[in-house]
């Protein structure tokens, strides 16, 4: 009899201690999926942030222009390794700027985020989309701006 009440808690004892072992094994899984997600989360709130911040910096650019050739010649100034620029004709106008996995500006073939700047000019209404997309062309940002260029006489300009 001693000998069947001792295998008998021995086998309790066993099965209690596989519960706990099964209920912390559960539980670390979910916990480890909630720290892959909310790393997940961080890096693409990161990666919004410095998209956002790109565009605004383009769109601020071209809001302080007078005309599509000005705003070019100030994103050269400010973004020497702009690209490419293509220009349709006086009233239109595309800029790209290629960027690595940090937002700094790289080449287009070392690229993980492209930076595409439409601009057109209708009279005196500037207008430019700005857009930010990922390697797979998943559009990460896209911002749309539009004012009204001061025209300047040939006076004022001296």
């Amino acid at each position: 009899m001693i000998r069947r009440s001792r295998a008998q808690s021995s086998s309790l004892f066993l099965m209690e201690l596989i519960l706990a072992i099964l209920f912390f094994s559960v539980t670390s899984a979910v916990c480890v999926q909630f720290f892959v997600k909310s790393h997940l989360l961080s890096r693409d709130s990161k990666i919004l942030s410095q998209a956002v911040n790109e565009c605004a910096n383009i769109a601020e650019i071209y809001d302080a222009s007078d005309s599509i050739d000005d705003a070019l010649l100030s994103l050269a100034d400010a973004y020497p390794d702009l690209v490419s620029k293509e220009t349709a004709s006086g009233t239109a106008a595309k800029a790209n700027v290629y960027y690595d996995d940090t937002f700094s500006p790289c080449t287009k073939e070392k690229c993980s985020y492209t930076l595409t700047a439409d601009f057109t000019e209708a009279n005196t209404l500037l207008e430019s989309v700005i857009q930010v997309t990922a390697s797979d062309n998943s559009v990460v940002y896209e911002l749309n701006t539009s004012h009204h260029a001061a025209r300047r006489t040939d006076y004022e300009k001296r």
